[in-house]
């Protein structure tokens, strides 16, 4: 089974030589791609392992010549209970690995972006390592503790995905925090910044969202 998954979705990809250079950075993977996450690989020059969905946003003949490449077709019907993303990642999840980077999920529609932050929490009760990428930053809920190395100066955001997530500590921060409690719709997570050379986040119970911004000061709002 592969250790690790690249899921392409629908939504902004972004720059396509970040991306590239991510996956060069990754090893070898298993690639699936969410039906009119296609167009995203046909940008980049790749192929998909595995095209999943209903095909309602891919040519016809987009989807043959990925089939003749190689790509396993997996269709649902259009009257589908869940979106591309979730049958995607449905799928990984089956495959055990131990780790599924998830691209395309931001950006667009609100709505989409939202479930796609939520299947972070299916990722974590899988006990499968779950990120969304793009070229400003990684979004995660960490399945234990999370650690950065060498990102001093890098906004690092925390919010809370479940009612309550307690016994958040925090290391390497400029604000830290030793056995805080988050809640739900509450903002005072948003905007610590990284301080350390190695710095620290540890949850006891609850699922965190974690934040990071690959850049200082580069944000998505800046474009």
């Amino acid at each position: 089974m592969p250790q690790d998954i690249v899921i392409v979705s629908g939504g902004r990809l972004g720059n396509v030589d970040f991306f590239r250079r991510k996956l060069n950075q990754t090893g070898h993977f298993l690639m699936i791609c969410c039906d009119g996450g296609a167009r995203h690989l046909a940008g980049a020059g790749l192929v998909p392992d595995v095209l999943i969905g209903d095909m309602d946003s891919l040519l016809p003949e987009q989807r043959e010549l990925y089939e003749q490449q190689g790509a396993q077709l997996i269709r649902y019907p259009t009257g589908k209970d869940f979106t591309d993303t979730a049958l995607a990642l449905d799928y990984a999840l089956g495959l055990r690995p131990e780790r599924i980077q998830i691209w395309g999920a931001l950006g667009g529609r609100i709505d989409h972006a939202l479930a796609n932050l939520f299947l972070l929490i299916r990722g974590k009760e899988a006990g499968v390592a779950v990120c969304l990428l793009d070229e400003y930053g990684e979004t995660f809920v960490p399945l234990h503790d999370a650690v950065f190395e060498n990102a001093e100066g890098c906004l690092v955001s925390l919010l809370a995905l479940s009612s309550r997530v307690e016994g958040v500590s925090l290391e390497g921060f400029a604000y830290p925090l030793e056995e805080g409690t988050f809640e739900l719709s509450e903002s005072r997570g948003v905007s610590n910044i990284i301080v350390s050379r190695r710095a620290r986040i540890h949850v006891r119970s609850g699922h965190l969202l974690v934040v990071r911004y690959w850049q200082k000061n580069v944000f998505p709002e800046a474009d």
